[in-house]
C-alpha cells in the first residue's frame, strides 16, 4: 500500500495560487512516519477528475483529494468520485443539519446551492468539517481508499488535526513501511563537497540521503524507510563524524526555539555591525529578542584609516562593555596584522553576554578571528558575502551559547581568540 495526493482547482494547475496543501500534507505526513509516493495536480474538468481517480483506483493506495467540495458548478470532485465507484449521490441528513446550524449561528440563510455539500457518494463515511460548510468523505474506489477534503487551507488543517491524521493512520497502520526522517541543517560547505564526503559511507538498506540549498544553510536528510532504529542511529553517527565542522542544528532551524527549549535567555543586547551594512542585526534577530541599541557603523577598506578608526573607538567608547556583540574590520583590533596570512581578509566578532540558563545567571565572552577570500569592501550595500559573515557570526554566537563546536566554513579561517563560559570549571 502507498500514499497519493491529489489537488484540484483550475487555480492550483494554472499557477494562480500555490499549492500549500499538498506541502503541509506532504510535512505532517513525514512526521508522522507516512511517505508521499506520489502528487497529483488536476484542474476542475469532471473528464480529468474521473480519468485520474480511475488510473489511482487500480493501486492499493490511500488517496488523500483537496479541493473542488463547495456550492458551485465547478466543484466535481464529489461527483467524478462518484462516477468512478459507480454509486449514486445521496443526501447526508446529518451534515445538512450541520450546515443549517452552520449558518443559522452566523445570521445567515443558506443558499440552496448550499445543498450539494451534503450530497455525498452513497457508502461514503462523511468527516466532520468544524470550521466550514464542506465536510470530508471517506470512500473505496476500487482497490484504492480514498480521503476527500476541502481545498480552503485553514479547513484542511483543522480537519486534519480533528480527524484526517487519525483516519490516515488507522488504514496504514500494518500496511504501509514507516519513514524516520532526520534533518540536519549545516553551513559552510557546499552541495558537491558534501556529496563527495557522504558518498564513501556504505548506507544500510533501506536508508537514503539527501539534500537541499537554503542560502546559506544546506539541509541534509537522512530518511529510513522501513529501517531498524540501529541502522538509522549507526548511519546518523557516521555522518556526524563527517559534518560535524559544519553542523549548526537539527531538526529545524529556529535558532530562537532551541534556546528557548533549553530555557536560555539572553538579556538586551548593544550590537554594532561594523561591517555588513545592517544584515548583522538582522541576523542576530535568531538570538535576541530585543536589543538596547543598535548600531550600523561603515568603513571603507579593511586597513582602515587612522581616521576611520578614530571616530569608531569614539563610537564604540559609548556602548556598555556588558551585553555587548560588535563585528568589525581586524584593523580595529590592538594585533600584529603583518603576522596573518595576507593573502585573507581578516573581521573580528566579540561578545559579552549575560544570559539565564534553567533560571540561572551565567555570563559568556568570546573573541573570534574570521579569515575570508571575500573583501567585503569591494562591492555595494549588499552582497551574499556580507550576508554570508553576518550568518555565520550570529551562528557562531550561538554555537558558544549552547556549547557545541564553532562551524568552520571551508576555505575559510577561524582563531578563538578568547572565550570565557561562567559554566565552565575553570
Amino acid at each position: 500500500m502507498r500514499i497519493e495526493l491529489i489537488s484540484t482547482g483550475d487555480e492550483v494547475i494554472t499557477g494562480s495560487i500555490d499549492d500549500t496543501n499538498a506541502s503541509f500534507l506532504s510535512r505532517e505526513l513525514i512526521e508522522s512516519g507516512l511517505q508521499v509516493s506520489r502528487r497529483h495536480t488536476t484542474g476542475d474538468s469532471l473528464e480529468e477528475l474521473m480519468t485520474l481517480f480511475t488510473e489511482v483506483a487500480a493501486r492499493r493506495a490511500v488517496v488523500i483529494v483537496t479541493g473542488g467540495l463547495g456550492p458551485t458548478n465547478d466543484d466535481l470532485t464529489t461527483e467524478a468520485a462518484a462516477r468512478v465507484a459507480q454509486v449514486p449521490l445521496e443526501l447526508n441528513e446529518q451534515w445538512l443539519e450541520r450546515m443549517r446550524l452552520w449558518f443559522a449561528q452566523r445570521g445567515r440563510t443558506m443558499a440552496a446551492s448550499n445543498l450539494k455539500q451534503a450530497m455525498l457518494p452513497q457508502g461514503a463515511l462523511f468527516i466532520n468539517n468544524p470550521v466550514g460548510t464542506a465536510c470530508g468523505f471517506v470512500l473505496k474506489i476500487n482497490q484504492a481508499i480514498f480521503i476527500f477534503a476541502p481545498g480552503v487551507p485553514r479547513e484542511l488543517k483543522a480537519m486534519w488535526e480533528q480527524s484526517i491524521k487519525e483516519i490516515v493512520l488507522s488504514f496504514t497502520k500494518d500496511h504501509i513501511p514507516r519513514t524516520h526522517l532526520i534533518r540536519l541543517f549545516l553551513m559552510g560547505i557546499g552541495e558537491s563537497n558534501l556529496a563527495e564526503r557522504l558518498s564513501a559511507l556504505s548506507l544500510p538498506e533501506g536508508i537514503t540521503l539527501g539534500d537541499r540549498a537554503i542560502y546559506p544553510l544546506i539541509e541534509l536528510k537522512v530518511i529510513g524507510h522501513n529501517a531498524s532504529d540501529h541502522d538509522l542511529l549507526s548511519t546518523l553517527n557516521k555522518i556526524m563524524e563527517i559534518v560535524t565542522p559544519f553542523y549548526v542544528c537539527k531538526e529545524s532551524y529556529s535558532l530562537l526555539e532551541i534556546l528557548s527549549a533549553r530555557n536560555l535567555k539572553l538579556a538586551p543586547c548593544n550590537a554594532v555591525d561594523g561591517l555588513c551594512r545592517g544584515w548583522f542585526l538582522i541576523h542576530l534577530q535568531e538570538l535576541c529578542t530585543n536589543f538596547i541599541s543598535c548600531t550600523v557603523l561603515n568603513t571603507d577598506d579593511s586597513l582602515v584609516s587612522q581616521k576611520d578608526q578614530a571616530l569608531g573607538h569614539q563610537l564604540l567608547s559609548q556602548i556598555p562593555e556588558r551585553n555587548e556583540i560588535t563585528l568589525l574590520p581586524a584593523g580595529y583590533e590592538a594585533m600584529d596584522l603583518g603576522s596573518l596570512n595576507q593573502e585573507l581578509h581578516y573581521y573580528v566578532l566579540r561578545f559579552n553576554l549575560d544570559f539565564s540558563e534553567e533560571g540561572a545567571a551565567h555570563n559568556i565572552t568570546g573573541k573570534l578571528l574570521f579569515g575570508l577570500k571575500d573583501n567585503l569592501y569591494s562591492t555595494g550595500a549588499y552582497t551574499r558575502n556580507r550576508d554570508f559573515l553576518a550568518y555565520l557570526c550570529t551562528i557562531e554566537i550561538y554555537k558558544a551559547l549552547v556549547r557545541e563546536n564553532f562551524i568552520i566554513p571551508e576555505e575559510c579561517e577561524l582563531k578563538v581568540l578568547e572565550l570565557h563560559d561562567s559554566r565552565n570549571p575553570s
